[in-house]
């Protein structure tokens, strides 16, 4: 029998395993580094040879991270209130801290460099190469998600019934407000800025076809946005994707993923959703498109991660449920930008690392 460093890789048929010390909250990619987030604080970054290295951060949970605007690092923020940088030699940078308060939510833009943290019912703002928060959105209630279109301009911030829209990049900007009663806890922004969705507490999502807005303090008055109701999801969505066109918008919270419709000048309204994937006895937790291929890969919530074909819903299972039938809820899962590499984790502490251009 051969024990096993706590770090070092199982080389399995699909991709390698490394199993950490934490559930994992975030994984980023750096070219071909990733960068795992995790519930003790600690950032893991695994390089292409599975080996992990760790970098303390937070004195609790990473609750959110994004990737730096320079794409050379990952920016943090935790249950401790703090706002770091951490860069892959281990070196961490604090560009934020907020007493008594954690840091939910993290989006950035490598197109305007924003970085936008929610904090309670703030969205606080680093414009470009600031290492300072530099303006902030206060809204109504706890932030429950947050999103940037693909310019990094337009910010959404959904919260109780419903969202606000403004512009990132002008803190003088007006709002938009986008009303409908209930909790919306995660959100995001289409590419082109023609829509914006959020997911609901009761399940489902609701959505909003987007005006063009003027970058002004003062917006002309509105009218009526048309919205959207997405309804019948088995549980909630936590996980979106937007394939590489636009074309389709994949979200989690079934028993398989569910596909919206993105074309035309209505988008969904009216129209059926695209279902992959389908497994029995499992929801699908996060969903992953692949850059530049029509491909999407999916996590479920008994562990097992799987790629699935647009054209035909054929399925590639690349990691299975446990032995007895009970794996780990699959929390994160995502590509580096060349579509070489992608990576799972599970609530257990298991990171997979699968290199797509090896597989064959």
């Amino acid at each position: 029998m051969t024990v096993m460093a706590r770090d070092e890789p199982l080389v399995l048929r699909f991709g390698r395993h490394i199993p950490l010390d934490a559930e994992p909250t975030a994984l980023l990619w750096v070219g071909e580094t990733a960068a795992v987030a995790l519930g003790d604080g600690s950032l893991r970054w695994i390089d292409d040879a599975g080996h992990a290295r760790a970098c303390p951060v937070h004195g609790g949970a990473i609750l959110a991270a994004c990737r730096h605007p320079d794409g050379a690092a990952i920016v943090t923020g935790g249950d401790d209130g703090r706002v770091c940088r951490v860069s892959y030699d281990g070196e961490v940078d604090e560009i934020g801290r907020f007493e008594r308060k954690w840091v939910g939510h993290l989006v950035a833009s490598p197109a305007s460099r924003l970085i936008v943290a929610g904090v309670g019912k703030e969205a606080i703002v680093w414009s470009a190469g600031s290492t300072a928060p530099s303006h902030r959105y206060t809204v109504d209630a706890t932030i429950g998600g947050l999103a940037l279109d693909g310019k990094g301009k337009r910010l959404g911030i959904a919260h109780y019934n419903g969202a606000t829209l403004v512009y990132g990049t002008n803190p003088d900007s007006g709002r938009v407000a986008l009303n409908w009663i209930g909790s919306h806890l995660a959100c995001t922004i289409s590419a082109d800025g023609r829509y914006m969705l959020t997911a609901l507490q009761e399940t489902g999502l609701h959505g909003w076809q987007l005006p063009e807005l003027p970058e002004l303090p003062e917006l002309p008055e509105l009218p009526e946005l048309p919205d959207m109701r997405m309804s019948g999801y088995a549980a909630k969505t936590r996980s979106f994707s937007w394939d590489r066109r636009g074309k389709w918008l994949a979200t989690s919270g079934d028993a398989q993923a569910i596909l919206w419709p993105f074309e035309g000048k209505t988008g969904p309204m009216g129209k059926a959703p695209l279902m992959l994937a389908q497994r029995e006895g499992a929801l699908v937790t996060q969903v992953a498109f692949h850059p530049k291929d029509d491909l999407l890969a999916v996590g479920y919530s008994d562990g097992v991660v799987a790629l699935a074909r647009l054209a035909d819903d054929h399925m590639l299972l690349l990691d299975g449920a446990s032995d007895d039938g009970h794996g780990s809820y699959i929390t994160v899962l995502g590509w580096n930008d060349a579509g070489t590499r992608l990576g799972w984790g599970g609530e257990a502490g298991r990171i997979g690392i699968l290199h797509m251009d090896a597989r064959a």
